[in-house]
């Protein structure tokens, strides 16, 4: 296999052509090569165009180039060669105002990054700016959204970007928002679980789209939906191919039906517990469950993690506490490292909500054992 650096340093320098970003015309050509540096580039630009470099915006498909990237790189060179074309560069070019708006926006970044200001110092402007908002969630906190203004607040685009760095973000976006049909199918689509979060109307959980969206990315999402949905086949199909054990949302009628466990239980062999009808007694579904026809192993185990569970939850509350599982792992071991009990505890807490529920419980006892 020939390494990259090779193919690049095979590509000669060679003609590409800038073309205009909104347009596709072609506004002149540059002597470039995989290892040319992007300032080597605009330089050429301002000297065919007669620009101001600060006017100057180059880009290649959807990345955007600085002055400070290092080299092109070979990836235009490739793609042109395999589509048999010129390769090109698209140019945008600002307005003064537009070249001032970009300028100040690095400076409002850079005041944050190096100087140990947030959002709430900046000027209005720059808290109306989505990129300078987005790069506060990112490498501040999903708390600077707060400080944001409510035209952004009330963004689709940005707010579902917002929610793709953090769902976190979800307490901080308008109202308005959530009454967006297109929005909501966004937010299920980066975490299922969202549908039931306390800002969202309770209609969606009736849509039979978004919950399904819901599902398939997270199998539980269908504890939030409708009862008339959780009584729907094909709503309940997708949640547990994703996750066997969210059959114990299904409404009674789907937990007594054959297929539906027997997916179930194919994509998660706890889910034979939520089995209603008879059905845990299925030679199908048992060996499903890598149960016997007449093995009761599997039940005498579940029965014994049960009360593991109950012993654990000191307070009772059917809950696991970070604080009852430092407890008793301490017991066996006083100097296991904090980060491991934390590791531990999170790779339990499947539903993300600080706690353990006696199904988040038993589904991380099995996946031990697979």
């Amino acid at each position: 296999m020939v390494s990259t650096a090779v193919c690049a340093a095979a590509i000669r320098e060679q003609d590409v052509e800038i073309v205009d970003f909104s347009t596709r015309e072609k506004l002149c050509s540059v002597k470039a090569g995989p290892k040319t540096a992007i300032s080597d580039i605009m330089d050429q630009i301002v000297k065919n165009l007669g620009i101001e470099l600060r006017q100057l915006r180059l880009s290649s498909g959807d990345y955007k180039f600085k002055e400070n990237d290092r080299y092109l790189g070979a990836n235009i060179f490739k793609e042109a060669e395999k589509e048999q074309v010129q390769p090109e560069l698209q140019l945008k070019r600002l307005t003064g105002q537009e070249a001032d708006q970009y300028e100040g926006r690095l400076e409002a970044i850079d005041r944050m990054k190096n100087h140990g200001e947030h959002l709430k110092m900046l000027e209005e402007l720059w808290r109306s700016d989505d990129e300078v908002v987005l790069w506060a969630i990112e490498h501040l906190a999903p708390t600077e959204l707060q400080h944001a203004s409510d035209s952004v607040k009330g963004h689709h685009d940005t707010m579902v970007e917002a929610m793709k760095l953090s769902t976190l973000c979800m307490y901080y976006v308008s109202d308005n928002l959530w009454q967006d049909r297109e929005f909501m199918k966004s937010c299920v689509a980066i975490d299922g679980m969202l549908l039931g979060a306390q800002m969202v109307p309770s209609q969606w959980r009736e849509d039979v789209e978004i919950v399904m969206i819901a599902c398939e990315r997270h199998g539980y999402a269908l504890k939030f939906a409708s009862e008339e949905l959780k009584n729907n086949r094909s709503v309940v199909f997708a949640a547990v191919n994703q996750r066997g054990t969210a059959l114990m949302y299904a409404s009674e009628e789907l937990r007594e039906d054959h297929y539906v466990v027997l997916d179930a239980v194919r994509n998660n062999k706890m889910a034979i517990v939520h089995a209603l009808g008879g059905l845990r007694e299925d030679d199908a579904i048992r060996a499903a469950a890598g149960q016997k026809p007449s093995d009761v192993k599997m039940i005498a185990k579940i029965e014994k993690i049960k009360k593991k569970f109950h012993e654990l939850d000191a307070n009772g509350d059917g809950f696991l506490s970070y604080e009852e599982l430092e407890s008793l792992l301490r017991k066996g071991n006083p100097d296991l490292p904090d980060d491991e009990i934390k590791l531990l505890y999170e790779g339990m807490d499947t539903h993300h909500d600080g706690r353990v529920d006696f199904h988040e419980f038993c589904d991380y006892i099995f996946s031990e054992d697979v």
